[in-house]
C-alpha cells in the first residue's frame, strides 16, 4: 500500500511540473490565444525556455521541502502555488486580450503618480466586462492540481500515518532542499545568461518584447528578470559612442525630403504648403473610434440605419484617410496624444508620458505658439488623469489645459460619470471663440463618451434611451453576433459610436453658429480601436451590414491570413481634414486617400499645411503620394499598402492587386526594425534637451 502511495506522490509531483510548464508554453503560443503571433521558436529558444521554467519550478518545489516536513503539507503548498500560477496565467491572458501585448513590470510606472493611479482605476472599472470574455482554459492547470490534491491527498487526511509520511526526512531533507534550490537558481541564471549571449549585437538586444523574452528564457524566469530590471536596475543609458550615432541619425530628420523605405522614391515636403496659414485649428481626438463604423449601415427591421450619419456626410466634403492606423502602446489615449503632437512612436510596453517626460520635444503646440497662436487642450476627465494638467502645458507646451475641474458640470450632463461629448465639445467651442477674439487659436479636444464599458450608462438607468438628445440606434435585445457576451459589447459599442457621431455633428453645427467656421479648420481622428472582436459580427450575419464608403471584412478560410486581416481592421481608425468654409477646395478638393498613414505623421502634415517651422520632420506628409508603412508597437504588426505582416512571427498577407516578392518583404521588415530601433532609442537616450521644471 505504501508503495502505491509513493507512486501517487511522484505522480502528483510530475503533474505539478508538467502542467505548469505546459501552460507556460501554451500562453506564449497561438494554440489557445489565436490572436497571438509568436516569434519563431527555434531549438535554442525551446530548450532554453524549458530550462528556465523548470529551474523556477524546482525552486518552488525546494521551498516546499525546506519549509514543510510532511508530503501532505508539501502537496498542499504545491497546490496553492499552482492556484496562484493559474490566476497569473488567466490575468496575463486577459491583459493580452485587452492590450494585444504581454505584461511588463515597466507598465507599473503608471502607479507612481496620482494620474497614473486614476488611469488604472479607469481600467479596473471595465474589469468585469473583460472577465466575461476571458479564456478560462488558463486556470485548467490549477483546477487539475486541485483535483489531484483532493483525490490523492485530501481524501486520506484523517489517516495519520499517511498524513505524517515523507519521502525524505531528517538532515537529508535540508541537504536535498538546499541542493534543489541552488540547482533551480543555477538553471534560471544559466538560461538568462545564454539568452543574453544569444541576442548580443542583434536587433533583439534593444528591442526584445516581453513575449520574445518569455519565449526565449521561460515565462516565470523572464518575469523575475523583468521585475529585477524594473525595480533594481532602472533606466540604463547609452555609451557616448552610441549617443553620437543617434545625434548623427537625428540630423537626417532635419531634411524635409522624405525617402520611402519601400520603393526608395524621394518626395519633397511641399504638398499644400501653407494652405491653411493663419487659420484656426480645432484638432479632435475621438475616443475608441475605429474606421469600420464609417459608412456602416445595419439592418434593423425592414430598413438599414446608419451608425455614423454625420461622419458619413462629413467625409464627402473632407479629405478622408481610410487606410490610417493607430500607433498606441500600453498608454492608449495618452500614447495617441504623444505621437500626434510629437511625431514619435511610443515604445509599446512603457507609459511614455511617465517614463520619457524629462526632455523638450518638438511639439505642435510649441510650433503654433511660435506663430502667435493661443493654444489649449481639453478633456472631460480630471486633470490628474494621465497627469494632463502638468503634461499638456509642461511637456507639450499648451498655454493651458481644461479639465473636469474647470468645467461646470450638471448631473444631467453625465455619461459614465463624465461630462458627455455633446456638452463637452460645446464648451470647447465656447473657449475657442473667446480665445479667437485676440488672434488665431489651436485647440485640442479629447473626447471620452465612447470609452468602455459599453453598457447602459448608470446615470440613465431609469431612462429608455442610453444617451440624452437622441434615440437608441437599436431596439432592445438586438442581435449582431451569435456570442452573447460579444453581442452585448458590440451593440453597446455601436450605440456609443452613434452617440459620439451625434455629438460631433452638434459640435460642427455649433461651430458654424458661433461664427468660427469661415476661419477654422477641423481635423479629427480616432485615438485607438475599441478592443472588441468586431469582425465576428460580419462573419456571423453578413446580410445585416452594408457600407458604401468602406469595405466590410469578409471571412477568409486560412487562419493566419484571417488573423492578420482582423488585426489590421481593428488597428484602423479614421482621419479627416475638414474645411467648413470650402475656401481650400480648389487646391485641396474633398477626396479619400487610401495610402497607409499613421499617428506619427500628423504633426508633420499639419505643420506643413499651417506654415509652421519644425526643426525635425518625423513621419510623412500624409497628403503626398509617397509609399510608406506603419507599425503597431504592441505586437509589431506592420501595415503597408496591400500588405499586412507580423514583425514577430513574420507571417504575412498580400492583398489582391499588390505584389510583394521576398526581397521587398525583407526590405519592409528591415525598414520596420530600423525605424523602431531608432525611435525607441530617441526616447530611452533622452537625447533632446532637458526640460526646465
Amino acid at each position: 500500500m505504501s508503495e502505491k502511495f509513493n507512486k501517487n506522490k511522484y505522480l502528483y509531483l510530475a503533474a505539478f511540473f508538467v502542467l505548469n510548464i505546459a501552460m507556460c508554453y501554451l500562453l506564449t503560443s497561438n494554440l489557445i490565444l489565436r490572436d497571438l503571433s509568436p516569434f519563431p521558436r527555434d531549438f535554442f529558444m525551446f530548450v532554453n525556455s524549458l530550462f528556465g521554467d523548470l529551474g523556477f519550478l524546482l525552486l518552488v518545489f525546494s521551498l516546499s521541502v525546506l519549509f514543510f516536513k510532511t508530503d501532505y503539507a508539501r502537496a498542499k503548498f504545491l497546490m496553492i502555488s499552482s492556484i496562484i500560477f493559474g490566476i497569473l496565467f488567466l490575468g496575463m491572458s486577459v491583459y493580452f486580450q485587452y492590450y494585444g501585448m504581454f505584461f511588463s513590470f515597466y507598465n507599473l510606472a503608471t502607479l507612481s503618480t496620482t494620474g497614473g493611479r486614476e488611469a488604472l482605476g479607469f481600467l479596473l472599472g471595465s474589469l468585469w466586462t473583460l472577465l466575461k470574455q476571458a479564456n478560462y482554459f488558463f486556470i485548467s492547470s490549477a483546477a487539475l492540481m486541485v483535483l489531484l490534491y483532493i483525490f490523492l491527498f485530501f481524501r486520506k487526511r484523517k489517516e495519520q500515518p499517511f498524513r505524517n509520511s515523507s519521502l525524505i526526512t531528517g538532515i537529508k531533507r535540508l541537504y536535498f532542499g538546499l541542493g534543489t534550490l541552488i540547482f533551480g537558481a543555477l538553471m534560471m541564471a544559466s538560461s538568462l545568461g545564454a539568452y543574453k549571449v544569444n541576442i548580443e549585437n542583434t536587433w533583439y538586444q534593444d528591442n526584445a518584447s516581453p513575449l520574445y523574452g518569455a519565449e526565449a528564457v521561460g515565462l516565470f524566469n523572464y518575469y523575475i528578470y523583468d521585475a529585477y530590471n524594473y525595480y533594481i536596475v532602472g533606466k540604463e543609458g547609452y555609451p557616448d559612442e552610441e549617443i553620437d550615432k543617434l545625434r548623427a541619425k537625428l540630423e537626417e530628420y532635419k531634411n524635409p525630403e522624405y525617402k520611402s523605405p519601400i520603393d526608395g522614391r524621394r518626395t519633397p515636403n511641399n504638398d499644400y504648403e501653407k494652405l491653411f496659414e493663419g487659420k484656426n485649428l480645432l484638432l479632435i481626438q475621438v475616443e475608441s473610434l475605429n474606421n469600420f463604423p464609417i459608412g456602416l449601415k445595419v439592418k434593423v427591421g425592414d430598413g438599414f440605419v446608419e451608425v455614423t450619419p454625420n461622419l458619413n456626410e462629413l467625409v464627402g466634403k473632407s479629405v478622408y484617410l481610410n487606410n490610417y492606423y493607430t500607433t498606441v502602446g500600453i498608454g492608449n489615449t495618452s500614447d495617441a496624444e504623444f505621437t500626434v503632437l510629437t511625431g514619435i512612436y511610443p515604445r509599446g510596453y512603457n507609459y511614455t508620458i511617465f517614463e520619457y517626460a524629462n526632455v523638450e520635444y518638438q511639439t505642435l503646440p510649441k510650433l503654433f505658439s511660435e506663430k502667435g497662436y493661443k493654444t489649449f487642450s481639453a478633456h472631460a476627465n480630471t486633470g490628474e488623469f494621465y497627469n494632463r494638467n502638468k503634461i499638456h502645458p509642461g511637456l507639450y507646451g499648451f498655454d493651458y489645459h481644461v479639465a473636469e475641474e474647470q468645467l461646470e458640470i450638471s448631473e444631467e450632463d453625465l455619461i459614465h460619470t463624465w461630462m458627455n461629448d455633446e456638452v463637452f465639445l460645446k464648451n470647447v467651442v465656447d473657449i475657442f471663440k473667446e480665445e479667437s477674439e485676440t488672434g488665431p487659436v489651436f485647440g485640442f479636444a479629447i473626447t471620452i463618451s465612447c470609452h468602455m464599458p459599453y453598457e447602459h450608462p448608470e446615470e440613465r438607468k431609469d431612462e429608455a434611451t442610453l444617451f440624452p438628445g437622441k434615440e437608441n440606434l437599436f431596439p432592445d435585445n438586438f442581435t449582431l453576433t451569435k456570442n452573447f457576451n460579444l453581442n452585448e459589447q458590440l451593440v453597446g459599442y455601436l450605440e456609443h459610436v452613434h452617440y459620439t457621431d451625434y455629438a460631433l455633428g452638434k459640435a460642427l453645427a455649433y461651430l458654424e453658429e458661433s461664427g468660427l467656421s469661415e476661419n477654422t479648420i477641423v481635423v479629427l481622428y480616432g485615438d485607438h480601436g475599441s478592443g472588441i472582436n468586431a469582425h465576428q459580427m460580419f462573419y456571423d450575419y453578413p446580410h445585416l451590414f452594408e457600407n458604401s464608403i468602406n469595405n466590410n471584412i469578409e471571412f477568409l478560410e486560412d487562419d493566419i491570413t484571417r488573423k492578420l486581416v482582423e488585426r489590421r481592421m481593428l488597428s484602423e481608425v479614421p482621419f479627416i481634414i475638414y474645411d467648413p468654409s470650402g475656401e481650400s477646395h480648389d487646391i485641396l478638393p474633398p477626396q479619400t486617400i487610401s495610402l497607409v498613414r499613421a499617428h506619427d505623421s500628423v504633426s508633420r502634415t499639419l505643420a506643413t499645411l499651417f506654415g509652421l517651422e519644425p526643426e525635425y520632420y518625423f513621419g510623412i506628409n500624409m497628403l503626398s503620394d509617397s509609399v510608406s508603412f506603419a507599425y503597431n508597437p504592441r505586437n509589431f504588426d506592420i501595415f503597408a499598402d496591400g500588405l499586412t505582416m507580423s514583425g514577430q512571427s513574420l507571417d504575412y498577407h498580400v492583398e489582391p492587386g499588390h505584389v510583394y516578392d521576398l526581397e521587398l518583404l525583407e526590405r519592409v521588415v528591415e525598414a520596420f526594425r530600423h525605424k523602431k530601433d531608432f525611435n525607441d532609442k530617441l526616447l530611452k537616450s533622452e537625447i533632446f534637451p532637458k526640460r526646465k521644471e
